[in-house]
This record gives C-alpha cells, sequence and structure tokens, in this order.
C-alpha cells in the first residue's frame, strides 16, 4: 500500500507561489487527517521535493495505515470537485485551503495536480484558451525516456523519472511483485513503458502506472551506431557495387 500524496504546480512558479502553496497543501492535508481520520495521529513527512518542476510528495507515517487510506480518498475527492468546479463536500477547514490552493492559478501558472498511487486530478486554470480548457488528458499505453533519480520501496514502490524531451520530473508508480526491474537503475538513462497520463495543455508526461518493462539505456549514444545499418538493405548481385552507384551520380552532375 502507497502511503504518499503529491501536490504538483505546472507552469512558471515563483519562489513565493510555490511555499504558499505548500503552506495550503499543509494545512488542506491536516484538516482532512482531522475531518476523515478519525482523530488517528499521522505525521506527514516529505518524501520528495522537486523544486525545478515544483512537485512536492509527502508520506503518511501512522500505527493506522487504513486512515491514511481515507486521506488520499479525501484528497483526491477535494481535487475532483475543484476540478469540476462544484462544492466541496467538506468542512470549512477544508474548503478553505483547498481554495487558497487553486488562487494562485492564472496565465502562468496553469494547472495544480493532486496525486496518488492509484490516480490524480488536474485542476485546470480558467484563464486558459477555451480549446485547452476542453481538452481532456490523455491517457494511453506508451514508453517514455529517461533517467531515474529518486527511488524508494517503502510500503509501495515509486519512482521518479526525469524524461529526456522536456527535463522535468514524472512520477512512476510500479506494481507490487515487480521490484527486481528496478535494481541497479537508479541514476540510469531508461525507456519506462506503461500506462502514461499527458498534461492536457502540454502533452508532456506526467504520472506512468501499470508499468510493464523498464528497458535500461547507454548514457551516451553510440558515436559508431549507424554501422549497425550494414547489410539491412542486402544488394543483389545484379545491383551496382556502391562506388559505381556514387560514379554515376558525381557524373551526371
Amino acid at each position: 500500500m502507497d502511503d504518499t500524496l503529491t501536490l504538483a504546480l505546472n507552469g512558471e512558479v515563483t519562489v513565493e507561489e510555490f511555499s504558499r502553496s505548500i503552506r495550503h497543501f499543509s494545512d488542506l492535508i491536516t484538516a482532512l487527517k482531522d475531518e476523515v481520520g478519525g482523530g488517528a495521529t499521522i505525521t506527514w513527512v516529505i518524501y520528495d521535493l522537486q523544486v525545478s518542476s515544483a512537485i512536492a510528495t509527502v508520506r503518511g507515517l501512522s500505527n493506522q495505515p487504513d486512515k491514511v487510506e481515507d486521506v488520499k480518498r479525501a484528497y483526491i475527492e477535494v481535487g475532483r470537485h475543484l476540478e469540476e468546479r462544484t462544492p466541496i463536500p467538506f468542512g470549512r477547514s477544508v474548503q478553505t485551503p483547498a481554495r487558497g490552493l487553486v488562487s494562485v492559478l492564472g496565465t502562468r501558472i496553469i494547472s495544480i495536480r493532486f496525486e496518488t498511487a492509484d490516480e490524480d486530478v488536474t485542476v485546470a486554470s480558467t484563464q486558459l484558451p477555451p480549446a485547452q480548457l476542453e481538452s481532456e488528458r490523455m491517457t494511453a499505453y506508451g514508453a517514455v525516456v529517461g533517467r531515474i533519480q529518486t527511488l524508494s520501496n517503502r510500503q509501495g514502490l515509486r519512482f521518479t523519472l526525469y524524461d529526456s524531451l522536456h527535463d522535468r520530473a514524472v512520477s512512476c508508480y510500479l506494481q507490487e511483485g515487480k521490484e527486481e526491474v528496478l535494481r541497479g537503475l537508479w541514476g540510469s538513462r531508461v525507456i519506462v513503458h506503461g500506462w502514461v497520463n499527458r498534461d492536457l495543455a502540454s502533452g508532456r508526461p506526467i504520472v506512468i502506472r501499470r508499468i510493464s518493462r523498464i528497458d535500461s539505456l547507454p548514457d551516451k549514444p553510440n558515436r559508431h551506431s549507424y554501422l549497425s545499418a550494414r547489410g539491412v538493405a542486402p544488394r543483389s548481385p545484379d545491383d551496382p557495387l556502391p562506388e559505381e552507384t556514387i560514379r554515376r551520380i558525381r557524373d551526371a552532375w
């Protein structure tokens, strides 16, 4: 069972806005613990912090893990109501920080993502162009190339991949029992195959779940990789030699 909650801000995020959002995030999960946690003691510790991508992940420590699950479900529910612009079905102590979180949305911070190991919800800025507001996040089986940076196997296997195209953090969740596929890959360039969720505005990958396999890649491309193309188009006995073909092309000029 994964016991993490993630908040991600997408866009140009200032230090002040990130700091303010983290305060609202802290107030929100504390209020959810009080409202749905049944008085359980849950300590939220920072598990991962990707400042360049404005992503914060916390882990809930408690001797009542089922209460952490309750908070996770409520956290996604809050995000879904914010996404749908419908009333949040919790008390004022939850509603206030939740609305504080989306108050940073505008033309620079274009979306906020509420994420757990099971699902995620993206709340988009109302100031986005109509075409972007009406589009849905793309989810499909695919592959993402990047480098594995953060890895943890405590109560679930989660790692962070920095994709090679956008150099942004991608949250990856590996199914229980598949830990061996990650052995020795920390810091390595890899291709991660699975169900990829992409951002509704930019199309970049943000979350990969139901991972089927992870392929290791060399750190640097082979400068002589073109040689592997030799023989891919076999020459028939009647074909001219390569030097003859080159000579004909040259003479035609």
